[in-house]
């Protein structure tokens, strides 16, 4: 079975290139599409955009659509996202709102507690603000130092390898893989934040990395053939995708720490892109250019 999963793979690598152009022309799409009718390419949370975030514990069970609307209508706006926290055994333990404003502090404890029937303190509620001017321009600063990442990984790619197919295949690979990300957050409507933003130079890195290894046993290796090198490097790959896998799903599931389950889950969504778009995309490019060089 394997050996014809090879086989199939040698024989019509040049045509499944087409797989992870059309993925990527799709995220590109929901990016666009968003932006075109929403005015931004996906939902941005508190930390980006500014607001304050409530969270409280409590052992009462609240409606989320309810407690969303006494949100609403107790702050204001219609900009509040309501999550519910709960511990490893997935009892309810507390609540998490976030209000696209800033509040004052104890006006929230007073007021939404008041609502609520229960007393909110100091001991059971932590309210924190970020402002919209600070947020944006933690925004700004981020994309630029993702920028500056892969400009400086591009100069170290092309200066290892001596050719521009390679640091092109490996750098547009690694770009894909946080194009397919941000158009998962597109679709499924899922906030940004400044736990995705790490993620995403996380995913930077595991990408640019297994990009590497595949391009150094095409292009560097001369012991074998072409396609056993190829093979080599993408059991070992494999093996690190696997793992890597393993552990995220394991601190998705597990873990009730909402910036934890984020992070786990941006690198997942990325792990999942990349077998595509470096072991399809990026491995057809390099071989394409191995094989018009010899």
């Amino acid at each position: 079975m394997i050996e014809k999963i090879w086989k199939l793979y040698d024989d019509n690598y040049k045509k499944l290139i087409v797989i992870p152009i059309i993925i990527s022309i799709f995220m590109i799409s929901a990016l666009v599409f968003r932006f075109a009718t929403t005015g931004e390419f996906f939902e941005q949370d508190i930390t980006i955009k500014g607001g304050t975030a409530i969270t409280f514990y409590t052992n009462q069970q609240y409606d989320l659509n309810n407690l969303k609307q006494i949100s609403n209508n107790l702050f204001s706006t219609e900009d509040v996202v309501v999550r519910e926290l709960r511990d490893i055994s997935g009892n309810t333990i507390g609540y998490d709102i976030q209000v696209g404003k800033e509040l004052n502090y104890s006006n929230v404890l007073e007021d939404l507690g008041n609502e609520l029937g229960i007393v909110l303190d100091s001991e059971n509620t932590s309210v924190s603000s970020q402002s919209a001017l600070i947020a944006s321009s933690f925004l700004v600063d981020s994309i630029g130092v993702i920028i500056l990442a892969f400009f400086l990984m591009s100069l170290v790619i092309y200066y290892y390898f001596r050719s521009f197919i390679p640091a092109i295949s490996i750098m547009g690979s690694t770009m894909l893989d946080v194009i397919s990300v941000l158009g998962i957050f597109a679709i499924f409507n899922i906030s940004f934040s400044i736990a995705t933003i790490g993620a995403i130079l996380m995913v930077i890195a595991y990408s640019t990395e297994s990009d590497i290894l595949l391009a150094t046993n095409i292009i560097k290796r001369r012991d074998g053939t072409l396609m056993s090198r190829i093979r080599r490097a993408i059991k070992t790959e494999l093996t690190m995708d696997v793992a890597a896998i393993t552990t995220y799903s394991i601190m998705l599931v597990l873990s009730n720490v909402a910036i934890i389950q984020h992070i786990a889950f941006v690198l997942f969504v990325a792990i999942f892109f990349d077998v595509i778009n470096t072991w399809i995309l990026s491995a057809g490019l390099q071989r394409i250019y191995m094989e018009r060089k010899k």
